[in-house]
């Protein structure tokens, strides 16, 4: 099991360039913490920042939510999917505009419209299989779950090539090659980003395994499990419908996560079908 000592998360506070919590975020978390939160003040703070209601509103009105009719205004957003909800919309959001506009040895517009891609395959997957996890939970991990890639394309200018090297031999784990290289790994690095952010600790943990390959060595029935097995799914539909063959860790993982999602290859292929046209432009 992958272990991770605050003297770990000191060093990556020192040395790398980790995008500090917004203050957009802390008045929220705040806000949900009270006894009683207000509603209306939790809307009206969102309001303030007009490209993460933007953001938030085109999400919600997105197919991800599936209703019956669109909704205008952050207020009923908010009264719609709760106040948990909300807040990870709004995390969701500033993760991406935290990351702009700095020096990075990888494309960073590709990178988040790919892990865009796995949270929409993610919470797509869940509501075919029928799996009862939160969408706004699937959602964020799976738009943060590699959050640690770019922290540390920005202190490493050669990082493009250990990754492409890590794609060149899908056997080796790529938290392994980083290890071997920068004596860190973007796994780590996510999960101190994560949990600076304050997000729900089970996710925070599934960031920091998201590369584990004995994760489903001993099945626990756990949502934990589940939401690990949704994102390797998703990891590996978007992939494939990109490069035309499986990522590296989806080989070793593909069997235990069928069982623990109670599928099969025929759903798998179903679900494949169904995500051609939902990818297709990307």
């Amino acid at each position: 099991m992958l272990k991770i000592d605050q003297s770990v998360l000191d060093d990556i506070g020192k040395g790398f360039s980790v995008p500090a919590q917004p203050t957009l975020l802390l008045q929220l978390q705040e806000k949900i913490q009270e006894k009683e939160p207000n509603l209306d003040e939790v809307a009206n703070l969102i309001s303030q920042d007009v490209a993460v209601s933007a953001k938030i509103l085109k999400t919600i009105n997105s197919p991800m939510y599936g209703l019956a009719r669109s909704i205008s205004d952050i207020p009923k957003s908010v009264k719609y999917i709760g106040l948990n909800g909300i807040v990870s919309l709004v995390t969701s959001s500033l993760i991406r505009k935290s990351f702009t506009g700095k020096q990075c040895s990888i494309e960073l517009d590709r990178f988040w419209d790919n892990t865009n891609n796995v949270a929409t395959t993610a919470v797509f997957i869940a509501e075919k299989l029928n799996r009862r996890v939160a969408k706004d939970k699937l959602f964020t991990l799976g738009l943060f779950h590699d959050c640690g890639i770019p922290v540390m394309a920005m202190k490493y200018q050669d990082y493009q090539d250990t990754f492409d090297y890590a794609e060149a031999n899908p056997s080796e784990v790529i938290t392994t090659i980083e290890e071997q290289h920068y004596q860190v790994s973007h796994a780590t690095i996510g999960y101190y980003v994560a949990s600076s952010w304050r997000l729900p600790v089970d996710i925070c943990k599934i960031i920091l395994r998201h590369h584990d390959r004995e994760f489903l060595n001993k099945l626990d029935g756990s949502e934990q499990q589940t939401l690990f097995s949704i994102l390797k799914m998703a990891e590996n539909l978007v992939y494939q419908h990109k490069y035309f063959r499986p990522a590296s860790d989806w080989p070793y993982l593909q069997d235990t996560v069928f069982t623990v999602l109670d599928c099969d290859e025929y759903d798998y292929q179903n679900i494949i079908e169904d995500l051609e046209e939902k990818l297709g432009s990307h």
